[in-house]
């Protein structure tokens, strides 16, 4: 009698681990559905005119900010080059998440100037670009700047051609959306 109680403990002790983990498995897959509908809600948002009225053809506005070590960078340094402007947080779970794309995408773009503006404080910044070994500029940005952008929310991009006329707008998190909003969603 005491091996058919063991067994019968056995069988229910299986038919718990099994019914967590199908279980687990509904709820990783409901998960990835939430996930790909949250996409498909934002991305009208990011097709439709920019409420900020910083639309593709204006110039962007100049600024000067302070990066990591306290010296001045301006706007106007990266003329000539396109530039992908990036207006992060180091509180922002999205931006978080986004670094390490920048950071792969600033390594297979040499040839476009990548710049950050990011709120939070000097030590947040140079705390943040150390963790992830940014190897472009990360400027300490402020309500001011972000107000001139009109930033809605980070992570926000806008890119800029060489003359400093925007190009293009939107949100992005993965390095494949930051691709697709540099090349303009071809």
């Amino acid at each position: 009698m005491g091996a058919s109680r063991t067994e019968v403990l056995l069988l229910l002790l299986t038919g718990i681990v099994l019914l967590l983990m199908v279980a687990l498995i509904g709820l990783f897959l409901r998960m990835e559905q939430l996930q790909r509908e949250l996409l498909a809600a934002l991305e009208p948002l990011r097709q439709a005119p920019n409420p900020s009225g910083l639309s593709p053809g204006t110039k962007a506005p100049a600024f000067t900010l302070p990066d990591l070590s306290g010296q001045p960078v301006s706007l106007e340094a990266f003329a000539g080059r396109e530039v992908l402007l990036v207006f992060a947080s180091p509180d922002c779970p999205a931006c978080r998440e986004m670094y390490p794309h920048l950071q792969a995408f600033a390594r297979k773009h040499p040839e476009m100037a990548v710049v950050m503006v990011s709120l939070g404080s000097g030590e947040e910044n140079r705390q943040v670009a150390q963790e992830q070994g940014f190897a472009f500029p990360v400027l300490e940005g402020n309500e001011e700047v972000m107000t001139t952008y009109r930033v809605p929310g980070t992570p926000y991009f806008y890119v800029l051609d060489g003359e400093g006329v925007i190009l293009r707008w939107g949100f992005a998190v993965r390095e494949e959306q930051i691709e697709a909003l540099v090349a303009g969603g071809e």
